[in-house]
């Protein structure tokens, strides 16, 4: 699909009013008032909320996990590629938190494991391993999947919960300097 002009400001604003409001709050409204067009827009170029709602979350996972850019991220070996891929990850996680707690809704709540996150998360961990394999990681591939399972689950929950451990720790993950120290201790414990 190639949205039009005017599909794509309604897009660009549903995912403005998700990342403010959350998948619950965001109304036609909303969407409407944002991109500047006519309330009654929604439905007619996406037939309901629900449906643009969806189109949204796949293409923001879509732009998350985009394989091709992944490969454009700098790294030699497993270890390199590995400290900027996951950076990237958590860096962007972070910088839109609205929109991936959103992602993270169904599978949280209701524990829906055939939800599109889960399914572009592993597609990603399987481009990932081989990905590193190729880069000379002498880990098994069940090793190499532990270990980047690990990273990646750690990665989650500071995307989803940015400030756990700030009050009572003052680790910040607010500063480029403390996540690339996060991924970085990590990748050096893991990946070999």
């Amino acid at each position: 699909m190639h949205p039009t002009p005017i599909e794509k400001k309604i897009i660009n604003a549903t995912i403005d009013c998700i990342e403010k409001y959350g998948i619950k709050g965001t109304t036609n409204r909303q969407i409407a008032k944002i991109a500047g067009v006519n309330g009654a827009a929604v439905n007619y170029y996406f037939r309901s909320k629900e449906n643009l709602i969806n189109i949204c979350m796949e293409t923001t996972l879509n732009n998350a996990f985009d394989w091709k850019d992944i490969q454009q991220l700098p790294g030699e070996t497993a270890k390199e590629k590995c400290l900027a891929v996951f950076a990237e990850i958590l860096k962007g996680g972070l910088k839109f938190p609205g929109i991936s707690r959103a992602h993270f809704y169904d599978l949280v709540v209701d524990a829906n494991y055939t939800s599109l996150v889960v399914s572009k998360l592993n597609g990603f961990l399987e481009n990932l391993v081989q990905d590193l394999k190729k880069r000379g990681s002498k880990l098994t591939d069940a090793q190499l999947y532990l270990a980047c399972t690990q990273i990646t689950s750690a990665v989650i929950t500071l995307i989803l919960m940015p400030n756990i451990f700030e009050n009572k720790f003052g680790v910040d993950f607010n500063k480029p300097a403390t996540i690339d120290l996060y991924i970085s201790q990590m990748v050096e414990s893991l990946i070999n």
